[in-house]
């Protein structure tokens, strides 16, 4: 949503981005397509987002705040703006003093635009190398960035965040705009495979809990739904239908919209929480300012204190729920439409067969959610599948 931009406004959405650990945008009322990007750390950047002749849109960067003041960047934008329109805009170029985020800005204009898991890495790389993002990049050395990825508290975010920066050191590397082999950075932590589902018993200890935060409750949406972590992280009200019972995801991994049928449960839990007057544009789960949720790992370990339970990450919620459904007997197809993953027959019978069974889908989420609801009542005591069903 674009704001009337004021240096009040800068101040204000910098302090809630260092406090959230949350990337904030702000679209400037005052000149279409320019908007201002702040980092984890307080970084600002302007950029200008534009339509090219062939009708893609091209991100350009135009410069930092508060070195570049607005005024100076709405006539920066309105000189880029002509150039990107008739097709002579150049291609953004760093200096050898620009700093480590302003590396990250050119890759988001050149390359991560592209990307649809790029937004999410981004944050991570930011939140692990936050001390760092200041530094112009050919004063680094893979020393200093080594040692930041080894002292993170959370070293599979760490070894996430070095994963998705190696690519983009590389690429700058062969631009000159880093020194080569800068990239060689070592994950703190081997990234394994992960199996863990949750047993009726920890969601017994576990489920009374999820109501005591809005971490939580986004949690038990997981339970109930099967989304992803950044699927129920990012709805909006306007996605949720509940007369209709259903929450529609635009924006999916696999690149189609995805329509979730929602249980009772589910539909209770969004009814309890939604605004009188919510926006249609307000994320569903959020902070008291309207940001996204953060500081998961440290959520997830209190609900890990509080319940005895231990091992689990977010997203073994939702391998815990098709867990269960298997459990409960519902087919496999059914279960991967559910889980709304890309494929869910054989090659060749995809090709024939586009159902994606709502209504099968809808029947087994309901199932589900009624044993969880059982699983909560009874505690720690085994809730007998056999009797679920």
């Amino acid at each position: 949503m674009a704001v009337a931009l004021t240096e009040p406004a800068i101040a204000r959405a910098v302090r809630i981005a260092v406090e959230t650990g949350q990337r904030q945008e702000l679209a400037d009322r005052g000149h279409r397509g320019l908007w201002l990007r702040i980092g984890k750390s307080g970084t600002r950047t302007w950029a200008l987002r534009a339509r090219a002749p062939a009708g893609s849109i091209q991100v350009v960067v135009l410069g930092h705040h508060p070195a570049m003041g607005l005024a100076e960047a709405r006539r920066a934008a309105t000189r880029k703006l002509v150039e990107v329109r008739e097709g002579i805009a150049e291609v953004p170029s760093a200096r050898p003093t620009d700093t480590l985020a302003a590396v990250l800005d050119l890759y988001t204009a050149q390359r991560g635009r592209d990307l649809k898991s790029w937004p999410h890495s981004r944050k991570r790389v930011e939140r692990v190398f936050a001390d760092l993002l200041g530094r112009p990049v050919h004063a680094l050395t893979t020393i200093e960035l080594q040692l930041a990825a080894d002292k993170y508290p959370a070293r599979q975010s760490a070894a996430f965040a070095v994963r998705t920066l190696r690519p983009v050191l590389r690429w700058a590397a062969k631009r000159g705009l880093a020194p080569a082999g800068l990239w060689a950075v070592d994950q703190p932590v081997t990234v394994q495979r992960r199996d863990r589902a949750l047993d009726l018993p920890e969601l017994g200890r576990l489920l009374p809990h999820l109501d005591d935060s809005v971490h939580g409750k986004l949690l038990r949406f997981l339970l109930l739904t099967l989304a992803r972590l950044g699927e129920a992280s990012s709805a909006r009200w306007g996605d949720i239908g509940l007369e209709q019972g259903l929450w529609t995801i635009p924006d999916t991994k696999s690149g189609e919209p995805h329509a979730v049928p929602l249980s009772r449960q589910a539909l209770a839990l969004l009814a309890a929480i939604r605004p009188q007057d919510a926006d249609s544009r307000a994320l569903v789960f959020a902070t008291r300012t309207g940001a996204p949720l953060g500081n998961w790992d440290r959520a997830t370990k209190r609900l890990h204190a509080l319940t005895g339970t231990a091992g689990w990450h977010r997203h073994d919620l939702r391998r815990t729920g098709a867990t269960l459904l298997g459990e409960l007997g519902t087919e496999p197809h059914v279960i991967e439409a559910a889980l709304n993953h890309v494929s869910i027959h054989s090659r060749l019978a995809a090709t024939y067969n586009k159902s994606r069974y709502r209504e099968p889908v809808a029947a087994a989420l309901q199932r589900l959610a009624d044993l969880l609801d059982r699983a909560a009542s009874s505690g720690a005591e085994v809730v007998s599948l056999r009797r679920a069903t």
